[in-house]
């Protein structure tokens, strides 16, 4: 944990001139900051660690601008693209499982490849209702 802050504190310093402090607790943990600790001695090493870890050189740089670029214009437009078709399919489904829901509630009757008919039981009919309901739930909005 220690290491963690600082690498942090090596970033933020680069950047800063802040100056840094190392002190132990009386747990004897060692801490940095950038700034004082109100009891204990502390230990200045801003001056150690100023070019420790700091690299600015035009790849590193570069490296660091694609990272945190933002989107292009063709990117942008691809995921609009692609956020409406995902949006018609569910609007398509929407529709289809509204119709057929309607198609049960009401008198209907099946038939099967062979054209002869399909005899459907209350029970089966509640359960294609509650998937049917499900769907709606689930793409319409």
């Amino acid at each position: 944990m220690g290491r963690l802050i600082l690498v942090v504190l090596l970033a933020v310093s680069s950047v800063a001139s802040a100056q840094i402090y190392r002190w132990v607790d009386e747990h004897g943990e060692v801490h940095f900051s950038d700034k004082k600790p109100d009891t204990g001695k502390a230990e200045d090493v801003s001056a150690d660690l100023k070019t420790i870890n700091v690299d600015s050189s035009a790849s590193e740089t570069e490296k660091l601008s694609q990272i945190f670029k933002g989107e292009t214009p063709e990117e942008k437009n691809y995921h609009l693209d692609k956020q409406k078709k995902q949006q018609s399919r569910m609007q398509q489904a929407c529709i289809k499982a509204k119709r057929n829901l309607k198609t049960l509630r009401g008198r209907f009757y099946m038939t099967g490849e062979d054209g002869k008919e399909i005899v459907v039981s209350e029970d089966e009919q509640q359960r294609m209702i509650e998937s049917l309901e499900e769907q709606i739930r689930k793409h319409c909005r």
